[in-house]
């Protein structure tokens, strides 16, 4: 039987079929430089016009310059949160699960507060 091949993280690949949004939108500009540049493009619907076209490739590039100016400030975000909750000595998981482990001390187990705190899961991911 053939080894499936191990899966690449999503995050370590390359867009290969150019549909990223980078390449969508240097694709958009060069569709847009090639309508430029043919004599008998010219169309009566405004979202069509060139000036148009350009106008929306510009939209794109503002949107996707936001999104890279704020990945990195997110993944530092993302970073402290999950020091917090899983890794500090005091972290959030290990801290309720302890109180977890109190209440049922001092908690009836047939009672409605037992039954509830049971079902709350914390795990370290």
């Amino acid at each position: 039987m053939p080894r499936l091949a191990k899966r690449e993280d999503p995050q370590t690949q390359n867009s290969v079929s150019h549909m990223g949004y980078d390449q969508r939108t240097n694709n958009f500009g060069q569709l847009v430089e090639l309508l430029q540049n043919t004599p008998n493009y010219t169309p009566n619907e405004t979202e069509y016009q060139i000036a148009t076209l350009l106008s929306e490739k510009d939209k794109m590039l503002q949107v996707t310059q936001a999104v890279a100016d704020t990945f990195i400030p997110l993944g530092i975000a993302r970073g402290a949160r999950n020091k917090i909750m899983y890794q500090d000595t005091n972290n959030l998981v290990d801290t309720f699960n302890k109180a977890k482990d109190y209440l049922f001390t001092i908690l009836d187990s047939n009672s409605p507060q037992y039954k509830a705190i049971s079902k709350i899961r914390f795990r370290k991911a």
